[in-house]
């Protein structure tokens, strides 16, 4: 009797920890239409200790000629004991994109090389806002330079001693339609808690 509880017991203990692994991936709340790459930090050349979530449009994301064409959204949970600043982010995206581009950082005039501009907008209590732009290279698709636009939403949990950043890129302007699918994008509720 006591063979069966243990392994009765094992064998939930393994169901949690499977389902506990793929919900740490899980970082926002999209439905399974939307394409998911995950990641573990450190990597893309930054230091933290965290995971990422990369989700793209269910359409469109690789075609020139679709609006959802280079929209996408990416949150990381790393253990990040502090509110991180504009400065921290603009290198952050930079050393992102370049990695994404197989760029060397060291690198500055090699004409694929990443550059941006992030400013803070608004703090409403552990959140910060930043709004700015990319300019990147497109490997993907058009093998030329891109501009994106990025809304970005930076919690910093004290408690946890962690922050968990949503990021919202796309080419179009602010005012285009395909930010509003973007703005609705929300990060799941049990990642901040």
């Amino acid at each position: 009797m006591n063979n069966k509880i243990i392994t009765l017991i094992t064998l939930l203990f393994s169901i949690t920890t499977i389902f506990s692994q793929k919900d740490e991936f899980n970082l926002i709340a999209l439905d399974s239409t939307w394409g998911q790459e995950v990641l573990r930090f450190p990597a893309r050349h930054m230091n933290y200790i965290g995971v990422g979530d990369i989700r793209f449009p269910p359409k469109g994301w690789i075609k020139p000629e679709h609006t959802f064409f280079w929209s996408y959204t990416y949150a990381w949970n790393i253990n990040v004991n502090r509110k991180i600043t504009e400065e921290e982010l603009t290198l952050d995206l930079v050393k992102y994109f370049n990695s994404l581009n197989k760029v060397d950082m060291n690198a500055t005039a090699d004409k694929k090389y990443a550059s941006a501009k992030i400013t803070s907008i608004k703090k409403v209590k552990s959140t910060t806002f930043f709004k700015g732009y990319i300019n990147t290279f497109d490997r993907f698709a058009t093998n030329k330079l891109i501009t994106l636009n990025v809304l970005i939403e930076s919690n910093y949990c004290k408690k946890e001693k962690k922050t968990v950043i949503l990021f919202k890129f796309s080419p179009k302007e602010f005012n285009h339609k395909v930010w509003k699918t973007l703005n609705e994008i929300k990060l799941h509720t049990s990642v901040l808690n």
